[in-house]
């Protein structure tokens, strides 16, 4: 593993034994030589993992690695936001994520024991979830690794051509690649798009040997929701969590829900009981630390 010296002006890194990484940009985590960090292990992917900068926090994606990345114990199901101290696991890899910049969690003391306490606005955690997958194409738009990805990002509208051996990204993205390609800023504005719903981010993480990097990042309430049923809850609890953490009240969410206020008490007590606790805000604090929010 090559060791990038840590500065202050940059407080993020990645610490293993005998290493660190400052974290300045994307950071992509595999097999393969040319990842800022590889690892030398056959339980790797070539693409295992990739760390990205959102709204000033560090988060990390299992880059549908077969062997999973698991952070403090729990393996990763979607992009999970890291903080100060947390321990990731790549096959036989122990990292440590340190970032000086963030500020300590609120404690307050209660009959001699400290205990974090849940955020004061919730609205100030965004809910929205994160999946973010790698692309790495030609200036043309053919994409050299990412078929997966791509189609699950793009459908139908991927092009390719009889006998060709890589499918191509549709016009409009090609255009914008072409658009990165043509330039020499440094900095290159992402490409942004509406898709059912959904909110489809992409950006450019580097360009190397005329190869551009994409992360494709896809922030929908509908993930969520599907995430917090791995929390053993219903489809409609989910629900009705998604607008509890959003700091909306019963009568609000029975209205936004169409569902009568009754309907939504219930969902609420049941909610509480699988997450085994007694209120709103320690409802909010679990699925923080489930879902690594």
């Amino acid at each position: 593993m090559s060791v990038n010296a840590g500065t202050r002006d940059q407080p993020a890194c990645l610490k293993w034994s005998g290493g660190v990484h400052t974290l300045v940009g994307p950071c992509f985590i595999g097999r393969r030589s040319d990842n800022d960090i590889p690892i030398s292990n056959v339980q790797a992917s070539r693409r295992h993992a990739v760390l990205m900068n959102l709204n000033d926090d560090w988060w990390i994606n299992d880059l549908g690695s077969r062997n999973g990345v698991n952070v403090n114990g729990l393996r990763l199901n979607n992009a999970r936001r890291l903080r100060n101290g947390d321990e990731i696991r790549i096959a036989n890899q122990r990292l440590i994520f340190q970032n000086s910049s963030q500020p300590a969690p609120h404690h307050s003391s209660i009959m001699g024991k400290t205990t974090e306490l849940a955020p004061q606005n919730p609205s100030d955690v965004p809910l929205s979830a994160v999946a973010c997958e790698l692309l790495i194409v030609t200036e043309q738009g053919e994409i050299l690794e990412g078929d997966k990805a791509a189609h699950w990002f793009f459908g139908k509208t991927l092009e390719r051509a009889p006998r060709a051996p890589h499918y191509f990204l549709p016009p409009g993205v090609r255009q914008w690649l072409q658009q990165l390609a043509d330039t020499h800023e440094r900095i290159f504005p992402p490409l942004e798009m509406e898709q059912e719903g959904h909110r489809i981010v992409l950006s450019l993480a580097r360009c190397k040997d005329e190869r551009f990097y994409l992360l494709m990042r896809e922030e929908s309430s509908h993930i969520f929701i599907e995430r917090l049923q791995t929390l053993d809850l219903t489809i409609r609890e989910s629900e009705v969590m998604y607008w509890v953490y959003e700091g909306k009240s019963n009568p609000e969410i029975a209205q936004i829900l169409d569902r009568t206020l009754h309907t939504v008490n219930r969902h609420i007590e049941n909610i509480f009981k699988k997450l085994l606790v007694d209120n709103r805000h320690k409802a909010i604090k679990a699925v923080k630390e489930r879902l690594g929010l």
